[in-house]
């Protein structure tokens, strides 16, 4: 039995791996003695492991090319093969780190390799009970394969969730970085936005100091109400920008009133709900609930703009109302608009999703992936239910008030 690894750490966690599993020379001198018997039937075993694998819809993917499969059998059988020469060395070690890794970075969990032990276990079992094997120390030498086994599930289970751990802490620099990047995006986007929005509310006010006796009370009313307009979205991008760089935990925790937050909502979208005569029936009193009121206002604005967006019918009907239970509130959206397909029903929170009924329609996409995130920031859920024909209800469950 050589013990050769090839760093002092791995020489260490070895050592400790064979002291504790109580793994001797007497096992390693076991192990040998079955190699002759798994080499008899080692094309019997991989064939009987991968068929039970191909039966499995999770790793049956991973399985098409017979190529492949046959190059996973003869990498199955050398793996058993090295087991039972028992020479836990460098290459030993090596070999299970990299199965270890290789699996992480697959993605294959460790139920597909554990399920392996045991298929080699129910294996040696048949040969046994077949007479197969002619030593009358039966157990001992099966002692010494369980024993050989925690060893090798020990080593490549370390090296899986060190690999694991290590795509975890990059993948975290990642979203660092990307967080970083988002919130000096929104502070120069905010700037660019708002320069402009600061010229109209002063040439506004400029029509107004200087030709204001000169016009029609309409007129006033109107530049005036496009004054209070662009004041108004300078100050929403004031307030979706330090919602965009809080970072404190307890953001989502203040009192909101659902009927100020719908309330504002239907101001920002008024014309176009005059222009398509689409009624909207609101239940009141809509509830006051846990969140951030900012978040919310902008999770409740795309699910109501994006049911004025879509309503295809006239007159259209836009409803709002809630029900509650002991801890939360839920508030429904209900539309009569053109529905969603049932097969697109979980797809539709995702980033960038469009449904193909509204590829002429403008937008981004990203409407109702931003309010499943915000409301989930709250602490709430989100889910729709359709017909097509009929039209939609989006129902958002938050927390109540304290």
């Amino acid at each position: 039995m050589d013990l050769q690894p090839d760093s002092s750490a791995d020489c260490e966690a070895l050592e400790n791996y064979l002291a504790f599993l109580k793994l001797t020379e007497a096992d390693s001198a076991r192990l040998h003695e079955l190699r002759p018997l798994f080499r008899s039937s080692a094309n019997l075993f991989a064939d009987t492991f991968y068929a039970h694998l191909l039966s499995f819809e999770e790793t049956a993917r991973f399985l098409q090319d017979p190529q492949t499969v046959k190059q996973l059998k003869e990498l199955q059988k050398l793996h058993w093969e090295s087991l039972l020469e028992a020479n836990w060395d460098k290459e030993f070690i090596e070999r299970r780190k990299s199965v270890g890794r290789t699996h992480a970075e697959r993605g294959i969990e460790p139920l597909f390799f554990l399920g392996s032990h045991f298929q080699f276990i129910e294996h040696l079992l048949h040969q046994f009970e077949a007479g197969n094997f002619e030593q009358d120390d039966f157990s001992e030498h099966f002692l010494s394969v369980v024993k050989a086994m925690f060893l090798d599930i020990g080593l490549t289970l370390e090296s899986y969730f060190a690999q694991l751990s290590t795509d975890l802490r990059r993948a975290l620099s990642m979203v660092w970085k990307a967080n970083d990047e988002l919130k000096q995006f929104a502070r120069l986007t905010s700037h660019d936005l708002k320069t402009p929005l600061g010229t109209v509310a002063n040439l506004c006010e400029e029509a107004l100091d200087e030709f204001g006796d000169q016009m029609p009370d309409e007129a006033v009313e109107l530049i005036s109400k496009a004054r209070q307009t662009a004041f108004g979205m300078s100050g929403l991008i004031n307030e979706l920008l330090s919602v965009s760089i809080e970072t404190q935990v307890d953001d989502a925790n203040d009192d909101v009133s659902i009927d100020e937050v719908i309330s504002e909502v239907l101001d920002r979208i008024s014309q176009a709900i005059s222009d398509k005569h689409i009624e909207v029936d609101i239940t009141s009193p809509l509830p006051v609930v846990l969140g951030n009121k900012v978040q919310l206002r902008e999770a409740f604005y795309n699910l109501i703009s994006n049911a004025e967006k879509y309503i295809d019918k006239v007159p259209g009907q836009i409803r709002i109302f809630s029900e509650s239970d002991e801890s939360y509130f839920i508030i429904t959206i209900t539309d009569n608009g053109p529905g969603i397909p049932t097969e697109e029903l979980e797809q539709i929170f995702t980033a960038f999703r469009r449904l193909q009924m509204h590829q002429g329609h403008e937008g981004s996409g990203l409407g109702l992936y931003f309010a499943k995130s915000l409301i989930e920031h709250q602490g709430g859920k989100i889910w729709v239910e359709s017909e097509l024909g009929i039209g939609s209800s989006f129902h958002v469950q938050l927390r109540r008030s304290l």
